[in-house]
């Protein structure tokens, strides 16, 4: 039974690591393993185009290239690009 509490603040990230490589491995001592984050290509905030992680200004307008938010920084949510608020804790984006 659940009891809808978020205990991930209690989470230790390196406990985490060394359980999923117990897992990968069968128990092998000594054995790392190396999670990759995906990276997610910058946007221009000025005509929307794509392009590379990290470009800082679009090659076809000029315009600031930022990297779009994938999860709420306060409460770790996955959300839209176009979202402006988060529907888990109503944190304002900018």
């Amino acid at each position: 039974m659940s009891t809808g509490r978020d205990l991930r603040h209690l989470q230790n990230p390196s406990a985490i690591e060394d359980a999923f490589s117990k897992l990968v491995s069968g128990g092998k001592i000594g054995y790392k393993t190396v999670i990759e984050k995906k990276k997610i290509p910058s946007r221009c905030t000025n005509c929307g185009r794509g392009g590379e992680y990290d470009q800082k200004f679009c090659s076809q307008c000029g315009g600031e290239m930022k990297v779009p938010l994938v999860t709420c920084p306060k409460c770790e949510k996955q959300i839209g690009d176009t979202e402006k608020f988060c529907t888990e804790c109503g944190t304002k984006f900018s």
